[in-house]
């Protein structure tokens, strides 16, 4: 049959030359996938040397380092693709920067900004300490222009780098409910030309989400974090220009201020207008943070799964889950997945050694703790070969058995090399030791990302998420348009011969797959896409893995366009009710130009759908 135009691995080579290959100084590719993925392995392999391993294992484990890559079971972040081998090159993805209430102090982190960004990481940034707009600055006798006016500088910081050539900053603001700001933040982004750079997700403690369920029409309190003062919000402010002087002190006439409930509503429409603000349950983060003696957790990597501590970095990387699917569909080879795991967790170690850090703190931060975190991709391609349906008990069954697997194999492996290299510096004080009295190497190994790129590269469905669109249009990082069928899909129809010009032409317009004859329906059935999954599916997935996972987890809660906004306040309820540590939703055709699109939404003139785990 001839292939059709549009297909996976048209657009997986093109991402790989746009951003990954190796160039010469002329612009000239200078490599192959293959001698990329050795480059990687051998850049790994070699920080054995540093343990005094010998020479052959060396070669041997960069094999089996180059075997899992090339074969598509095991990918890191694309920092390390990119990176690995290469002179000074910044290994990691995920950083956080502190914002301290000083122009010293903010300028400093505008600048440590756009070294990382350069250097092709991410940035999570909590605006709490700054003092709100209109407050005194007693060195000069003016007043403060508040957190957005300096939110407004990162990300102008952003969009003047180019990110080691190959792609531009991606950021999370993060501001806490009580701050006297909260409401110009939740709403900054409603203007869907503004931050264009950044996410952002309010931060909700268990103390509001109690208000919320037992006395939901209490006045929501909010707290000067410079004097410590309380305040009340009345409703009559401008959401978009107040000042802390508009605001009624905690014991004054607080009459016709916003209750705990008239936040959590202003929180939701927003979140169903556009996508923001995402929702991040900080108290829980702060439950599991494995430091604590070392300070509190106040923001998250820019798509929400990694918590760090000021200056931390993280290095992440996921196993292909659909690769460990036994060929008769009966079950995974779970025996090959520990070990994939095991060479993972090795090999994200390595990472940490191999990495040049972009400035001092960062490397003081990240080689005290040595988080690392391994995750999955492929996880719905999975459960369609094991003949599972994402929106199932069985699923989420599934998806728990898998995370608790991979979490142990991960933990066992780190203590190996624990024993074999030695614990984490700041491992005295850790819960590792204060807790569970076990020597580790990493005070974190487990983490579940988007993948949105890499999981492209593997031609495998992202994260945890369910197949967004059996067809769709992508754009790459210069903006070119791939169409695409799912490379599920592909693989299914050739293997079992029901893919031919006609069915291509029928997914490609849109045609639900269950009204195509030649489509088997045991496997239309089995092949349910984002938007026909209800959205508690979503948060129960998202929870089931969570249960056993160190960091946190990037998860897309995908609506229909026609979605109530009272589904968004389910969603919301619902993740904090599971213990999930935080949530995001993105409603159909809420935001333009988007990466991911629905072929039926191009054709019809409208962008439907977001990449999971993307917002910005």
């Amino acid at each position: 049959m001839m292939r059709p135009q549009f297909s996976q691995t048209d657009i997986s080579q093109e991402l790989l030359r746009l951003r990954y290959l190796k160039r010469d100084p002329a612009g000239n590719i200078v490599e192959t996938p293959g001698q990329m993925y050795m480059r990687v392995a051998q850049t790994m392999a070699r920080v054995e040397r540093q343990h005094n391993e010998p020479e052959e294992a060396i070669r041997q484990l960069a094999d089996v380092f180059y075997q899992l890559m090339s074969e598509g079971k095991f990918l890191p972040n694309s920092p390390t693709l990119m990176n690995a081998g290469r002179a000074d090159g910044s290994l990691s993805a995920c950083f956080v920067l502190p914002i301290k209430d000083s122009i010293e102090e903010i300028f400093e982190t505008v600048k440590n900004t756009a070294i990382i960004q350069k250097a092709g990481g991410g940035t999570g940034f909590s605006f709490d300490k700054l003092r709100p707009t209109g407050d005194i600055i007693t060195s000069s006798g003016g007043t403060s222009s508040g957190p957005i006016s300096f939110w407004r500088i990162l990300d102008e910081t952003t969009n003047a780098i180019q990110q080691g050539a190959h792609r531009r900053g991606a950021n999370i603001g993060m501001m806490s409910i009580i701050h006297p700001d909260i409401l110009k933040f939740m709403h900054a982004k409603q203007d869907t030309a503004a931050f264009n750079n950044f996410n952002i997700s309010v931060k909700i403690t268990d103390a509001f989400m109690d208000t919320l369920r037992r006395s939901p029409d209490a006045l929501h309190i909010v707290v000067n974090p410079r004097t410590q003062r309380a305040y009340a919000i009345p409703k009559t402010v401008d959401v978009h220009a107040y000042g802390v002087r508009d605001l009624v002190p905690a014991y004054g006439d607080k009459s016709e201020c916003y209750s705990v409930q008239d936040i959590w509503q202003m929180i939701i429409v927003n979140a169903h207008a556009t996508g923001e603000p995402g929702i991040c349950y900080i108290d829980r983060i702060n439950e599991h943070n494995p430091t604590p003696q070392l300070g509190t957790i106040n923001a998250t990597n820019p798509c929400g799964e990694q918590p760090l501590l000021d200056y931390e970095a993280c290095n992440l990387g996921s196993l292909n889950i659909s690769k460990f699917v036994r060929s008769d569909g009966s079950d995974l080879d779970w025996q090959n997945l520990a070990e994939a795991a095991t060479h993972a967790i090795r090999f994200l170690d390595n990472v940490i050694d191999a990495n040049s850090w972009p400035i001092p703190e960062i490397r003081e931060a990240s080689l005290g703790s040595r988080k690392i975190g391994l995750g999955v991709m492929g996880f719905a391609d999975a459960l369609v070969l094991l003949g599972i349906r994402y929106n199932s008990n069985q699923a989420i069954k599934f998806a728990g058995q898998l995370s608790q697997f991979i979490r142990n194999k991960a933990h066992c492996a780190s203590q190996q090399l624990a024993q074999q290299r030695g614990c984490f510096p700041n491992w005295q004080g850790s819960i590792w030791d204060t807790e569970h009295r076990v020597s580790m190497r990493n005070a974190t190994c487990t983490t579940i990302a988007p993948t949105g790129s890499i999981s492209i590269i593997a031609q495998c469905s992202s994260g945890i998420e369910p197949i967004y669109s059996l067809a769709f249009k992508r754009r790459t990082p210069d903006s070119t348009e791939f169409k695409q069928v799912h490379p599920l899909v592909e693989r299914l129809g050739s293997e079992q011969g029901w893919i031919n010009e006609k069915t291509w032409s029928m997914l490609a317009s849109g045609t639900e797959i269950r009204n195509i004859r030649r489509i088997p329906p045991k496997i239309a059935d089995l092949l349910v896409t984002a938007h026909e999954i209800a959205p508690e599916w979503h948060v129960r997935v998202q929870a089931a893995f969570q249960s056993s996972i160190d960091n946190a987890v990037s998860k897309t809660v995908n609506l229909p366009d026609a979605a109530p906004v009272e589904d968004v306040g389910r969603v919301f309820q619902l993740a904090y009710d599971l213990g999930c540590k935080g949530v995001t939703v993105y409603r159909d055709r809420s935001r333009k130009n988007q990466v991911l699109s629905t072929l039926r939404g191009f054709e019809s003139g409208s962008n439907t759908g977001l990449e999971p785990g993307t917002r910005v």
